[in-house]
């Protein structure tokens, strides 16, 4: 039979060894108190945890388990954040591609703009007549009108009319009706030639 204070004592040990238990379990997690729009991302995060770390200690059904505000949770220490719900920056590879992407986008673009036919209207008029007889500086017969804000003066157009032959013209007039039709173009020529000319659809493209 062993002796009463050897008893004792192995009592005493084997109390300290799980007093000393506890306390490390208790070290290992602290308590927190939901606050209004928390989420156990943001949680595991602020606290460097895992979600899933939070689920296990608090026995909760899921990552999407539903929190309210002033509910007690149990956060475990110790664990990393969890790497799969970081955002991950934009790498230097990236910017560079992005870039090249947008600078063949507008290279496409202007392209595009530049040699690619847009079916329009064409009417005609004779400056001389459309000026009231008051005197124009633009001559009859070598430009068009058009909206300025889409074929600004100066621009060269190529013009494919429905009889099929086609005419180089350059922007250089725009009449109230042209201003207000970005879509509609009128034709420089002689007052008798407008008549018999009337509207028609055109085939149109910028080359200078």
């Amino acid at each position: 039979m062993l002796p009463k204070s050897f008893v004792s004592r192995s009592l005493l040990m084997f109390g300290t060894l799980i007093g000393l238990g506890f306390t490390t379990i208790s070290a290992s997690a602290k308590e927190y108190t939901v606050k209004s729009g928390d989420s156990l991302w943001g949680i595991a995060k602020d606290n460097n945890t895992t979600t899933k770390a939070i689920v296990d200690a608090n026995s909760l059904g899921s990552a999407k388990a539903v929190i309210l505000p002033n509910q007690k949770l149990t956060i475990p220490n110790g664990a990393k954040a969890d790497k799969s719900s970081r955002i991950k920056p934009l790498t230097e590879n990236t910017s560079k591609n992005s870039s090249k992407s947008k600078q063949s986008s507008t290279k496409l673009t202007t392209k595009t703009a530049t040699s690619g036919w847009t079916t329009m209207v064409a009417t005609a008029y004779d400056p001389e007549v459309a000026a009231g007889g008051q005197g124009t500086s633009i001559p009859t017969g070598t430009g068009v009108a058009a909206a300025l804000d889409r074929y600004p003066k100066g621009t060269e157009l190529e013009i494919k009319f429905q009889d099929g032959h086609t005419e180089t013209r350059v922007v250089n007039d725009t009449g109230t009706f042209a201003a207000s039709n970005p879509n509609q173009l009128d034709i420089s020529m002689t007052n008798a030639q407008a008549m018999q000319f009337g509207r028609q659809s055109i085939q149109v493209r910028v080359i200078g």
